[in-house]
């Protein structure tokens, strides 16, 4: 059985832009990682779970 094959999306205007700069930015530091998100969504489900 066959895969279908799907077209690339092409990226205009302000995506474009935005993934370009961010991009950019990651190849400036390329070992960092924003875990803020996942750390506040751990830090709500302790508070629900009143550990902290």
């Amino acid at each position: 059985m066959a895969t279908a094959i799907r077209a690339i999306p092409t990226l205009y205007g302000e995506t474009a832009r935005t993934f370009e700069s961010e991009a950019a930015l990651t190849e400036q530091n390329p070992g960092t990682e924003d875990y803020r998100h996942e750390a506040q969504v751990v830090a709500d489900f302790l508070k629900t779970c009143i550990a902290l």
